[in-house]
C-alpha cells in the first residue's frame, strides 16, 4: 500500500512541476566499499537496483542531502565530505531533474540500523557481479565511476 502512496505523489508532484516549467536537483551516491563492493537499494515503489539518493531539500545543500539521504537509504553514516563526480540532466515524466553524483568511501556503519519506508532494502554487491535487475542508469554510472568510462550529459 504504501508503495502505491509514494508513487501516486511522486506522479502528481512531477506533473506539477511539468506544468509550471520548475525543474528539481537531486543527488545520488555511489557507495564503494574497499574498492570491491557497491551499495545499492531497491524501492518499494520502483523496480530494479538503484543508487540511494533523493531530491535537495529547500533549505539544504547538496553535500547536506547526499549525507542525509545516504543514512536514510542505507544506514550508512558518511564520515568525510563526499566528492562531487558528475552533474547529469535528466527528463522524469516531462519534467526537469538535475541529479548530481557524489562518490563515497569513507563510512561507517552504526549498530542499530532503520531504513526509510520507501527503501525495501539496502545491499552491498561485488562491482564485478551485480544483480541482472539493476538499473541501466546505475550501471552507467558505476562504469564511469569504476572504469572511467567517459562521462555522460544525461542521467
Amino acid at each position: 500500500m504504501i508503495h502505491i502512496l509514494f508513487s501516486l505523489a511522486n506522479f502528481f508532484r512531477r506533473q506539477a512541476q511539468r506544468l509550471l516549467n520548475t525543474s528539481t536537483l537531486g543527488v545520488k551516491a555511489l557507495i564503494i566499499k574497499d574498492n570491491k563492493e557497491v551499495m545499492l537499494v531497491e524501492h518499494t515503489y520502483m523496480a530494479g537496483w538503484h543508487l540511494p539518493g533523493g531530491g535537495v531539500g529547500l533549505r539544504e545543500t547538496p553535500k547536506e542531502a547526499i549525507v542525509r539521504e545516504v543514512k536514510e537509504e542505507t544506514g550508512l553514516v558518511v564520515n568525510q565530505e563526499p566528492a562531487l563526480f558528475a552533474v547529469y540532466a535528466h527528463q522524469i515524466m516531462g519534467a526537469a531533474d538535475y541529479p548530481l553524483l557524489y562518490v563515497i568511501t569513507d563510512f561507517s556503519t552504526p549498530l542499530n540500523v532503520k531504513l526509510c519506508k520507501e527503501i525495501r532494502q539496502a545491499r552491498w554487491f561485488d562491482i564485478n557481479n551485480l544483480p541482472p535487475e539493476t538499473s541501466e542508469s546505475t550501471l552507467q554510472r558505476i562504469k564511469e565511476v569504476i572504469h572511467s568510462l567517459p562521462i555522460a550529459d544525461t542521467w
